[in-house]
């Protein structure tokens, strides 16, 4: 699934008619022109936050990587979208580990195979998503109308996308 396809979708539940239109029949060269669109350009920061709160907080995307430590520390900023570490290996082993101060410390240096809770890095709203076969398209959509009521001080729209997002959430 693509993200414009997550923007359109929600685009069409919020009543935005002419940015459907728009981005329904966008092509990838006009993504800098669409997004000149406020309301366009909203649909797909607010698409970027739906999707890292669904991973963050329902269906979570695990990453892992192998990085060095220095100084018995292996920073958290070398980990791309960081939400959480789930499992630190050295020679396919589980070793203890502490966070401190935006640090994993370990007993020693070396090599070791971080296990971390993540969310996509999305550039732009032609890419293909694979996170997203692990959600409901309905899911993600409402949760987009949801954010994007709140922002756009639509509350009575806002009460009803976040009841039936979170219910639909809370069941994946």
């Amino acid at each position: 699934m693509k993200v414009i396809e997550v923007m359109t979708q929600g685009a069409i539940l919020l009543g935005l008619g002419e940015e459907h239109i728009l981005l329904e029949t966008a092509s990838m060269e006009q993504e800098s022109e669409l997004l000149n669109n406020k309301n366009v350009k909203s649909l797909f920061h607010l698409c970027k936050y739906a999707f890292q709160e669904l991973c963050t907080n329902y269906i979570p995307v695990v990453e892992s990587v192998a990085l060095n430590s220095v100084d018995c520390k292996i920073e958290i900023k070398r980990l791309l979208n960081f939400i959480r570490v789930q499992n630190v290996k050295k020679n396919g082993e589980t070793v203890k580990y502490k966070i401190i101060n935006r640090n994993i410390v370990l007993e020693e240096d070396g090599e070791y195979e971080i296990e971390y809770l993540t969310y996509p890095n999305i550039n732009s709203m032609f890419e293909e998503i694979d996170f997203l076969s692990n959600f409901s398209e309905d899911v993600i959509v409402c949760g987009l109308c949801t954010y994007f009521s709140l922002a756009h001080g639509m509350f009575d729209e806002f009460k009803e996308f976040h009841e039936t997002y979170t219910e639909k959430a809370e069941n994946l």
